[in-house]
């Protein structure tokens, strides 16, 4: 006769391979868990270095001493050069640096056939008022005119080019709500080489260098900018990701006492805003040795993890 299984062999039989099939489960979910973090880990690397080297370009193309740190909660800016970690938001005044790759305007001032007095630029060589118009308008839309729209101004260069903190940035380029003493409306452009300024203009000293600033920017988290601006709720992001989420506002002037759409004091509805990203835990800027530098932190959930991956990133702009 063949003898069968005893009950207490079967029992034992099923405990083992109970024990072997949760040993695998848990092997198989750590290995799962390693391998997701592992896939994060590359996505936010490649993710965060895009990120970066995409501000970095922005900044570079900057007036070095109109980068500010803004407070939402105050309604307070300070300059780059003295702020600290109650300062949220990044912001500054861009040049219209493609326009000057392309040669629409050279940047530099003939001093010898220049006139304070009448308020009168004279460019070495030229600069094309069409074409720069026609550029603005390229990369922006709407209307550029120079002399009814004063979407483009004039700002020498003078003590600004060191970036240091001596430029008195409070009233310089009209941050929220202050005076733009530095910055100068023209009314005319003469394709010859002629730069009319306003007459309003108070051009005491004129300068061989010279920028023409198109907009200002501002580098926010949804943490601290008006979620409900009508801005930032077209872009329809989950609530559950808005404060994490990276923005990059552009398309606004504060030497015409606007500020950027989602600005918790009030901004301004035709300026712009896109997604940097998403899933950035931190962003922080400061100076080291008079050389501008922000952080990045970004953070990502793993399912099945009791840790996030995290990851961060330090840029360096001259």
């Amino acid at each position: 006769m063949k003898q069968g299984f005893t009950l207490i062999e079967m029992i034992v039989t099923i405990v083992i391979l109970g024990i072997l099939s949760a040993g695998t489960f848990v092997s198989l979910q750590h290995l799962y868990a390693r391998s997701a973090k592992a896939k994060a880990l590359s996505e936010l690397s490649l993710e965060s270095q895009r990120i970066v080297d995409q501000i970095s370009m922005l900044i570079y193309e900057r007036v070095p001493s109109s980068v500010i740190g803004y407070n939402p909660n105050t309604h307070f800016f300070e300059s780059i050069y003295t702020l600290d970690a109650n300062f949220t938001i990044l912001e500054w005044i861009g040049i219209a640096s493609e326009a000057h790759k392309l040669g629409i305007y050279s940047g530099f001032v003939d001093m010898n056939a220049s006139n304070s007095l009448t308020k009168t630029l004279k460019t070495l060589p030229t600069i094309n008022k069409t074409a720069l118009e026609a550029h603005q308008t390229s990369k922006f839309g709407g209307s550029h005119t120079i002399e009814t729209m004063d979407n483009i101004r004039l700002v020498f260069s003078a003590s600004f080019d060191d970036g240091g903190a001596s430029a008195n940035i409070m009233n310089a380029f009209g941050w929220h709500g202050t005076d733009a003493n530095q910055t100068y409306k023209m009314t005319n452009i003469l394709n010859s080489n002629e730069l009319d300024m306003a007459d309003d203009a108070p051009m005491r000293e004129i300068y061989e260098k010279y920028y023409l600033v198109d907009s200002a920017y501002a580098i926010a988290r949804g943490e601290h900018i008006n979620q409900t601006a009508s801005c930032i709720t077209q872009l329809n992001i989950p609530l559950q990701d808005m404060n994490n989420t990276l923005f990059l506002f552009f398309n606004y002037r504060p030497w015409k006492g606007q500020t950027f759409c989602a600005d918790p004091h009030g901004g301004t509805s035709d300026s712009n805003v896109t997604i940097l990203s998403k899933e950035v835990a931190s962003f922080e800027s400061g100076v080291i040795n008079s050389v501008l530098y922000f952080n990045l932190g970004m953070q990502r959930k793993i399912k099945g993890s009791e840790n996030n991956v995290t990851i961060s990133k330090q840029k360096a702009v001259y």
